[in-house]
């Protein structure tokens, strides 16, 4: 996971960098925390990595954060979402449609703190992927204004995903930040899984190489 996180950053400084020589400047800032109310798709090494964090929060001032994940999960058991969000066979229209019935639940990051990441230095692929040039008011309604993302040429939780379900037998899917402790709880026996560092690292860079993309 550190080396997926750092490879992220490194893409969205050079892609933010592209998009100023544009002219464009990214809207995106502290006390900016819309973005935090959509589903955050995760790769199951990130739900793991979100889930053993928690565990650690638990024990400094975030005590009560698993606390936090109980209550969104049971929102989504009372909206009858829970099975949708973890089905690994979605359409790109069916997912659509629940990023959109979950973005309207308002339901806000456990780990969102005065409108703020309270994670930044951990958050997952997608968040730190997730810089808009459009004006920050748009994202109110992500929906129905003209959102701007800043292209990406490579979000790496799709390729975590494969890697996990080729490594493991599993069927390949993304798990939403909101069920990660749920989902962790059923899948723990994937933490004691090993392999050499080299290995996962070279199968890694050959779920993402040869995917068409470029950023200045």
């Amino acid at each position: 996971m550190p080396t997926a996180l750092e490879f992220t950053d490194i893409l969205v400084k050079r892609a933010n960098a592209r998009e100023k020589r544009k002219g464009r400047s990214v809207s995106c800032k502290a006390g900016c925390g819309t973005c935090c109310y959509q589903m955050v798709p995760l790769s199951p090494p990130e739900a793991i990595w979100i889930a053993e964090l928690v565990d650690y929060l638990e024990k400094t001032e975030w005590k009560g954060i698993s606390r936090k994940f109980g209550e969104i999960e049971q929102v989504l058991i009372n909206h009858g979402m829970v099975e949708e969000l973890l089905n690994p066979d979605y359409s790109d229209d069916v997912a659509l449609d629940v990023a959109k019935r979950y973005f309207w639940l308002k339901i806000p990051c456990p780990f969102l703190k005065d409108n703020s990441c309270g994670i930044y230095p951990y958050r997952p692929v997608a968040c730190r992927e997730y810089n808009v040039t459009s004006p920050s008011e748009y994202c109110a309604d992500p929906y129905s204004n003209d959102v701007v993302k800043v292209p990406m040429p490579l979000p790496l939780s799709a390729p975590l995903a494969r890697l996990t379900a080729k490594m493991t037998g599993a069927r390949p899917m993304l798990v939403p930040l909101t069920l990660a402790l749920s989902w962790y709880s059923k899948n723990r026996e994937l933490t004691q899984k090993r392999w050499p560092g080299t290995q996962l690292l070279q199968r890694f860079l050959s779920e993402i190489g040869g995917k068409k993309g470029n950023v200045e």
